[in-house]
């Protein structure tokens, strides 16, 4: 995407057509006040600004649309804005037209058909720009983002007070809220993320639905099936004390759920007769009830000492390491290990002298063998407690799952003593049909109320709910934020080489080492001797407007290079500003200095080499005083602003005088 021209259309419908030259250096010079910054609003306008940042004067007063034509790959577009309302800065009303062989349109052809919002997406499509979406850090009060034209245009325009700053690098980088529009869209523009990155975030967040349904629908299930073996354990062992089962001990929960019905089903055919075995039976429970509970104190009182030996071992283990990092600085001094000063205590008669004082001991010093081996033995015990750690933690996770068996054990003999005791309260005021009625239809109700999750319908739950976790964890891998931060790193680094060639050939300070472009900044660094220096400590605003200039040219040689959705379009306002220090100067055109002129000529001549190298596919317009001799400088120059010659005719400011 290029530009080839900017009309104005005045209040008159008269019609303004500044042309420019795609795939080339564009230069638009002329003296002070003749309205050279204004064709970067005009543009930046028609890209689909809302505001319009027009100086209120002559322009405003005499324009009542504002156009851009753009060359586009296999067509063109034809972008108009009217003017704000009276009293107004910004609108979103705007034309849009796309064709082959579009031509600048005469002023009763304009009609608005769009708004801005249609301008930055239709265009953005046109240029590549596909679906993506930044989603700021979890917790993070920022909503997501998507890059649109409009955030490619502050790559590709530099107004007067930007590009000489220090402290601003790109296009209303100081605007609210603007620096981190910068840091989340740039990566995008520049290939750091993936081309389906907003495809696979989609899938990513649909993905976390599914997994979030598949693990409430799968415990859900789980509890419901323990709780249907708690309750059928219990309806058993109440079952066995009426004497409606022969065993004691539950069998699998589909055997045991048969034996029941058919329980039921033979106590339904059956006259009743009275079980003296019954309060036997009740009694029995409750011992078992008993004994499951003392051993269940039993395994907690194991699991309170091992996690006591566990934390008296910590103490210890703690005691040994240091006494073991005391004895093995031996190794450094490289003292003798043949064991002859022990040998020599051993045949000694009398007080051992200290070797520092000279003051009789009653026991030697230890020898250096005897520290060692009192090393190797510290050593085998710190081995030893190791090893044991894991012994130890499987048995804290045996008695654990022992307990809780012995738990679920325990509730289904609660259980059935207190629905016996129930149900006898209940009954025994009741005739003989009447309790077996009550008893049978009782457990019929209870085994229907039961769910019915088998181990089948589990384990496809299961797998429901593992699938959807792989598939969360692959799309999680493949979004990997580490993996994208590599990949703008690898990036910023070949950028960084244009800019360090360049940054020699203008002659900037602090060109020796390496120039980079910092994102988390969003400045430039140079890597001196010192240490690292950003713009904003580097003085001259030569340096500032050369950093500028190779940031951006070397961000759009990659861009261009990479095929990357942005347009091939460079405006720079006033980019020699820092040498033109006099009207004089402004008004011919060439600075009075030579070290001014020849500064002026490199960055001219570093824009024209970058252009021809990359044409046709590069573009850059320049609005300037400068209006150097040389013959590629006067072809690039496609307006030439001086003696009267303006961007707003006169004959409009007269016209509208006279109104």
């Amino acid at each position: 995407m290029q530009l080839l021209a900017i009309i104005l259309y005045s209040n008159h419908g008269r019609r303004r057509v500044l042309n420019f030259t795609p795939g080339a250096l564009n230069i638009v010079t002329g003296e002070s006040k003749t309205g050279k910054s204004a064709l970067l609003d005009i543009v930046e306008y028609c890209l689909g600004r809302d505001t319009l940042q027009m100086p209120i004067g002559p322009i405003t007063s005499t324009v009542s649309w504002y156009a851009a034509l753009f060359e586009l790959d296999g067509g063109r577009a034809f972008v108009a804005r009217p003017a704000p309302d009276a009293g107004k800065a910004s609108t979103q009303r705007a034309m849009l037209e796309f064709g082959a062989d579009l031509a600048p349109l005469e002023f009763e052809d304009l009609v608005v058909n769009a708004d801005s919002d249609a301008v930055r997406e239709q265009l953005g499509r046109r240029i590549g720009i596909e679906e993506n979406l930044h989603e700021p850090p979890v917790g993070s009060a920022r909503y997501p983002l998507e890059a649109h034209i409009g955030h490619a245009a502050l790559l590709c325009l530099q107004r007067q007070g930007e590009i000489a700053a220090r402290d601003l690098l790109f296009h209303r980088q100081g605007d609210q809220g603007m620096a981190q529009t910068l840091k989340d869209t740039i990566p995008y523009f520049i290939g750091a993320v993936p081309r389906d990155q907003a495809l696979k975030r989609a899938q990513l967040s649909a993905a976390r639905r599914e997994l979030r349904r598949a693990e409430t629908v799968y415990r859900q299930a789980v509890r419901a099936s323990e709780a249907a073996d708690a309750g059928l354990a219990t309806l058993w062992r109440e079952a066995y004390t009426l004497g409606l089962v022969d065993r004691d001990q539950p069998v699998d929960r589909s055997s045991m759920v048969g034996l029941l019905h058919a329980a039921v089903t033979a106590a339904a055919t059956t006259p009743e007769i009275p079980d003296p075995e019954m309060g036997g039976r009740i009694a029995a429970l409750q011992r078992e009830r008993d004994q499951v509970r003392d051993r269940l104190r039993g395994l907690n009182a194991e699991r309170d000492v091992l996690l006591q030996q566990n934390d008296t071992e910590t103490d210890f283990t703690g005691a040994i390491r240091v006494q073991t990092a005391r004895l093995a600085s031996l190794d450094l001094l490289g003292l003798p290990t043949n064991g002859t000063t022990a040998a020599m205590a051993d045949t000694h008669e009398g007080p051992f002298p200290c070797p520092l004082c000279g003051s009789a001991l009653a026991e030697p010093d230890p020898a250096p063998e005897q520290l060692r081996q009192s090393l190797v033995q510290l050593s085998n015990q710190l081995s030893g407690v190791d090893a044991a750690r894991p012994a130890r933690r499987a048995a804290l996770q045996a008695l654990d799952e022992q307990a809780a068996a012995l738990r679920n054990q325990l509730r289904a003999a609660e259980g059935a003593i207190q629905s016996l005791i129930a149900s006898q309260a209940v009954t025994e005021q009741l005739p003989d049909t009447a309790r077996r009625d009550f008893t049978r239809g009782r457990i019929h109700a209870t085994l229907a109320a039961l769910p019915g999750s088998s181990e089948a319908e589990l384990a496809r739950l299961r797998h429901q709910y593992e699938t959807a976790l792989g598939r969360v964890r692959t799309l999680e891998a493949e979004l990997d934020p580490a993996e994208e931060r590599e990949q703008l790193t690898s990036r910023l680094v070949t950028i960084s080489q244009d800019m360090t060639r360049w940054a020699d050939r203008l002659q900037l300070e602090h060109r020796s080492g390496s120039v980079r472009l910092d994102l988390n900044r969003l400045t430039v660094v140079t890597d001196t001797e010192q240490g690292p220096a950003p713009l904003f400590r580097i003085g001259s605003g030569e340096n500032w407007v050369g950093y500028h200039l190779i940031t951006h040219l070397a961000l759009h040689r990659y861009f261009v290079r990479q095929h990357r959705p942005v347009p091939r379009l460079l405006m720079l306002d006033q980019p020699t500003q820092v040498w033109y220090r006099s009207e004089v100067d402004q008004r011919s055109g060439t600075p009075g200095q030579d070290t001014d002129r020849e500064a002026v000529g490199r960055l001219f001549r570093l824009i024209h080499d970058v252009i021809v190298e990359l044409a046709p596919e590069m573009q850059v317009i320049v609005c300037d005083h400068a209006n150097l001799p040389e013959q590629w400088f006067q072809n690039s120059v496609r307006h030439n602003w001086r003696a009267g010659e303006k961007l707003i005719p006169k004959e409009w400011i007269e016209e509208e005088a006279a109104r």
